[in-house]
This record gives structure tokens, C-alpha cells and sequence, in this order.
């Protein structure tokens, strides 16, 4: 797993018409020039919606010249990474729609990030998550699920690193998720189910807010954030290639009173 960072400035003003996840996408397939990666199912890498001022810009942004600006990808592969570090450097900027963003900074490193490994912490759902239900019947239009469910949680991690070979973790972990972690509170700035619009057309909607965990259990504790640090690498939910359902994870301190009727 490795996670690039690029930092930088526009040239010139510049209009965000959706949302700038499907943005990034578009910028790191042109990069790459791996037109193969357009179609492949799950993705080899994530990214997250363009961060401007240390908030992700969701569905539309007008930004003048010199804005400061984020662009993060996580790859599953880490010869695609190098490729993208070295194609990003050698050219300086990258292109959003009529305007170039001088490249002042790259960042590269190695997941999963060195958080302290406690039975508390808070996840931060950064652009728009929305998990799809698995049907008992046959349907033509998916269902989604925009809660922040441990269960949903960590599903989604583990499927993720399952087939990237990052996680080992099955069925008797996920029981112990749905028996030992339990979702102690949550909450959003703003509606907690926000829409967006595409790149290319169509809407996408999910939870945008943050959420709180508690392990009842610390048995597989270091499973636990394995799994974490996968969610955070490469985002959870549907849509994570295109810069839906990206999280940050912070450890927390838990609270003294009883764990059973208090949150932190």
C-alpha cells in the first residue's frame, strides 16, 4: 500500500462544476496514461476529493489564482505509484479543466500510517459514503446503506484488502466487529446525507460526518486497525476509486465512565 500527497497552486482561476473527486481521477489516469485502469474492477488505487484549506471541496468550488490545493491517491500497487511520483515531479503541474496547478510538494509514503492502537477512535467520512446492501432478491437498482455501521465499516475494508492481498482477515474477525465494536456516537456540520454531482453526468449520495467506535474487546485489536489503516488508504463504501467514501481515522482516548452508557 502507498499513499502520494501532492500540494500546490493554480495558475489561474479556476471552476469546479461537480464533485472534484471524479476530478482526481480523471487527472491521475491521465498521468499515468494506463487507459486500462478505466475499467478495471476494484480500481488499484483510490483517491480523495481536491483539499483546499484542509476541507474536501464536494460539489462545486470557484478558486483564484493561487489557491492551495491537495490531491491524494492511494495505490494498491506500488509500481503505480512510483510511475505517478515520477511523471507528477518530472512535469510540475497537473491540469484542472482550463487551469494548471503548479506542483510545490510531493509526499510519498508506505501505509498503513503509525496511529497508537487503542479501542477508541473516530472516523472522519470526508466525501459523500454510501455501502450497497447485499439483496435476497433480485433487483435492477442497487440499495444503499449510508449509516456508519462497524459492520459496514469494516466489511468494506476487508473486502478491499482481501483482494489486494493487504488483509487475511474473514469471517470470524467480522464476528467479532459485530460482537465487540459498537458505534458510541456520530454526527455532521451539515445534512448528514449529502448529494454530488459526476464528472460526465449522474449524482451520487452518502454520508458525509464523523462517527465514534469503541472495541468492548481488545482481543484482535491489532486486526482492527490493520483494517483501519486499509479503510484509510484506499476509503470505504461504494465509489471509492472516484473519491467517495473517504475517511480519516484518528485514535481517541476512552472515557472513564462506564463504557456501556457513555460516549466520548
Amino acid at each position: 500500500m502507498s499513499v502520494v500527497v501532492a500540494r500546490g497552486r493554480t495558475r489561474g482561476a479556476v471552476a469546479l462544476g461537480g464533485f472534484s473527486g471524479t476530478v482526481v481521477q480523471a487527472v491521475v489516469l491521465e498521468l499515468l496514461g494506463a487507459g486500462e485502469l478505466h475499467g478495471a474492477v476494484p480500481k488499484p488505487f483510490a483517491v480523495w476529493p481536491l483539499m483546499a484549506g484542509g476541507r474536501p471541496l464536494l460539489d462545486g468550488a470557484a478558486l483564484g489564482e493561487g489557491a492551495a490545493l491537495e490531491l491524494r491517491v492511494g495505490f494498491a500497487v506500488r509500481e503505480l505509484a512510483r510511475r505517478f511520483v515520477e511523471e507528477v515531479s518530472a512535469r510540475g503541474v497537473f491540469r484542472l479543466f482550463s487551469a494548471d496547478v503548479s506542483v510545490e510538494e510531493v509526499e510519498f509514503w508506505e501505509a498503513p500510517r503509525r496511529l497508537e492502537e487503542r479501542p477508541c477512535f473516530k472516523v472522519e467520512f470526508l466525501s459523500p459514503t454510501r455501502f450497497e446492501t447485499q439483496p435476497y432478491y433480485r433487483r435492477k437498482t442497487p440499495v444503499y446503506d449510508f449509516t456508519p455501521r462497524p459492520l459496514n465499516l469494516f466489511l468494506s475494508a476487508v473486502a478491499y484488502g482481501r483482494k489486494f492481498g493487504f488483509l487475511k482477515l474473514g469471517t470470524p474477525f467480522l464476528r467479532w466487529v459485530y460482537t465487540y465494536v459498537g458505534l458510541t456516537d456520530f454526527g455532521c456540520r451539515r445534512p448528514c446525507v449529502r448529494t454530488v454531482r459526476l464528472l460526465g453526468g449522474g449524482v451520487a449520495r452518502g454520508f458525509v460526518g464523523w462517527a465514534l467506535y469503541r472495541a468492548f474487546d481488545t482481543r484482535r485489536l491489532s486486526d482492527l486497525w490493520r483494517a483501519l489503516a486499509v479503510a484509510e488508504a484506499f476509503n470505504v463504501g461504494t465509489g471509492r476509486g472516484m473519491g467517495l467514501g473517504a475517511v480519516r481515522v484518528t485514535p481517541l482516548d476512552c472515557p472513564g465512565q462506564d463504557a456501556q452508557t457513555q460516549t466520548p
